[in-house]
This record gives C-alpha cells, sequence and structure tokens, in this order.
C-alpha cells in the first residue's frame, strides 16, 4: 500500500499553488517572484515546479476549482428548503476568501463558470426553492444568481478592506438575501 502522507515535493507543490492564490488575490499581476518569495522559495524551485506562469495560473484555477467544490459539498446543497441550501451555500462560499479575491478581480485568471462543470448546483438549488415555495418565483434564476455572485463579492470587498470579519460579513449577507434592505416595521 502506498504511503498516504504527501511528500516534500508535494508539500512544495501546494505551497507554491497556496502562495500564488494569496498573492493573487491581492494583484493578479504579480510576478513569479512575488510567488516565490510568498512561499518561501526560491525563483528556481518554483521554475522546477512550474515553467511558466500558464502552468502556476492552470494549478491555481484546478485548486480554486477543488476549494470551490468542497464547499458547495459542505453546503449540503441536496438537503432542506432551496432556500436554506442557497444560504448554507453562500455562508460557504463566503469563506474562500482568496479564491474570491481572484474569482473577482479584474481580468480575473480563473472562471468559475468552468469549474462546476456540467452540474449547475446553485441553479439546482434555486430550481427547487420555487418548487418548494421558498424562494419567490417572480425572481428569474438568472437574477438571483447573479445577485448572489455579486453578494459574495460586496462580502469579499467589506472583509480584504478589513471593516467585517468573514463571520460577519457572512451574517449580514444572509440577512440581506432573505429580509432585503428594508429595516423592521415602525410601530
Amino acid at each position: 500500500m502506498p504511503d498516504p502522507r504527501p511528500t516534500k515535493a508535494d508539500r512544495t507543490r501546494r505551497d507554491i499553488v497556496g502562495a500564488a492564490i494569496e498573492v493573487w488575490a491581492a494583484d493578479n499581476a504579480a510576478s513569479l517572484g512575488d510567488v516565490a518569495q510568498r512561499a518561501g522559495v526560491g525563483r528556481t524551485t518554483l521554475n522546477r515546479y512550474f515553467s511558466d506562469r500558464a502552468q502556476l495560473v492552470a494549478a491555481v484555477d484546478a485548486e480554486c476549482a477543488s476549494r470551490y467544490t468542497a464547499a458547495v459539498v459542505r453546503s449540503r446543497p441536496a438537503e432542506g428548503s432551496g432556500r436554506d441550501a442557497l444560504l448554507r451555500m453562500c455562508a460557504e462560499l463566503i469563506q474562500l476568501g482568496p479564491v474570491l479575491g481572484i474569482v473577482f478581480a479584474d481580468n480575473a485568471l480563473v472562471d468559475p463558470d468552468t469549474w462546476s462543470g456540467d452540474e449547475d448546483l446553485l441553479g439546482q438549488v434555486i430550481a427547487r426553492g420555487y418548487a418548494d415555495g421558498s424562494l419567490s418565483v417572480d425572481l428569474p434564476g438568472d437574477w438571483v444568481g447573479t445577485f448572489v455572485w455579486t453578494s459574495l463579492f460586496a462580502a469579499h470587498l467589506v472583509v480584504s478592506s478589513g471593516a467585517h470579519t468573514w463571520h460577519e460579513a457572512a451574517g449580514l449577507l444572509t440577512r440581506t438575501l432573505t429580509s432585503g434592505l428594508s429595516g423592521p416595521p415602525r410601530a
């Protein structure tokens, strides 16, 4: 039976990809030298694992897709009402942090539309919400999906600016998605 523990080479590769996600979330034009520095390796070591930027971008895209998929799975999209599943999905996705930074960057290096393949889980959750009455059928699915992604962008902005923690932003996002911007009725 092969040893399931990652080798030093596996860990180094993982560290470089993780560093690239962190660095490019802040500045997707940052150099490979910046990535190497964040990873704590020399440029030669980085080049041994990734011969050019395109190879590292492909590895970053694959890692972002993996993190996205894991977040969606943790949200248990097939359980409960469509609305509850949508809120759980948002709460998990908001915690992707630097992955969201890469997704929402100008000239983004990754495209989340390519991550889920043929399976549009967000669309399925929205459709289930219509069917079970937990989401308003007068709001088109493309509107709801776009609203969710732009709300995640807003959450990312307030967290990355330091105005709120991920936990606070998740609560604000949930509240806004469930009750909109209106306040409680005045007495």
